[in-house]
């Protein structure tokens, strides 16, 4: 028989309190759905990043060391084995795609957590994210595996890298992992008013309450307000960041 999750001895407000009211209000129609929708595109940008960044290194650096150790002949063979031997090279390559496929999987739900983040809605759309993104991996080894030429290793190694900078600067400038975050702050300190109020009104007295309602609707707006100015100070923030990255990738192409 499993544990019950701790409730506290102060009992839990009625929902039909109007403070409790507006505080579920607040994070079940604007605070959590806010993050959800942020939370999977930061999951997805953020992986495709790592796994641009794992091909990239791959094929940038075979073609590489073709380049400039030419004597290795990196290339002399198109397919992993070809009825006589191995493609060594190819071969070496492989643990890449081990390691593409295990961040493919970073956010799958192994364990179907007893947590407020990890709904019925939220475990699903993890499964299928993992999937698609391993998935992912395939054309990649299919290359390994039976198209090891120099002009695609060199194409899909700038294409990697490529892909790489267009999934960090659109995470950046849309805000999906900063907005995930500060949606999901706001919701554990809307929880903690929540809990701070049913002490507070445990503790006063009858003729107190109407005080200790005041008093949380007072640092619940204040919250909301402090929400917006943080929300609007990371949206600049983070356009000027890519506007600056990108100006400065330029200045560098240009030297």
């Amino acid at each position: 028989m499993g544990s019950q999750r701790y409730q506290g001895y102060i009992k839990h407000v009625d929902s039909d309190d109007p403070v409790i009211s507006e505080i579920n209000w607040f994070i079940d129609t604007v605070y959590m759905p806010a993050h959800k929708r942020a939370d999977k595109s930061s999951k997805a940008t953020r992986t495709l990043s790592v796994l641009f960044s794992i091909w990239a290194f791959t094929f940038l650096g075979v073609f590489g060391v073709a380049e400039f150790i030419p004597n290795l002949q990196v290339f002399t063979q198109s397919v992993i084995w070809d009825g006589f031997d191995f493609n060594w090279v190819a071969l070496a390559a492989l643990p890449s795609f081990i390691l593409a496929v295990c961040v493919s999987f970073r956010n799958y739900p192994f364990k179907h957590s007893d947590n407020i983040f990890v709904g019925e809605d939220e475990y699903i759309w993890r499964i299928k994210q993992s999937l698609v993104l391993a998935s992912f991996n395939l054309v990649f080894l299919v290359t390994l595996l039976f198209a090891f030429t120099k002009p695609l290793i060199c194409l899909l190694g700038i294409t990697s890298a490529a892909g790489f900078l267009l999934t960090y600067m659109s995470n950046r400038l849309f805000g999906f992992t900063s907005s995930s975050i500060r949606n999901q702050t706001m919701v554990f300190r809307l929880e903690r008013l929540k809990r701070e109020y049913e002490v507070a009104r445990h503790n006063a007295g009858k003729f107190e309450v109407d005080r200790v309602r005041a008093e949380t609707f007072k640092q619940l707006f204040a919250m909301v307000d402090d929400m917006i100015d943080r929300r609007d100070r990371e949206i600049l923030g983070d356009h000027y960041k890519v506007h600056n990255s990108a100006f400065d990738l330029v200045k560098g192409l240009k030297k």
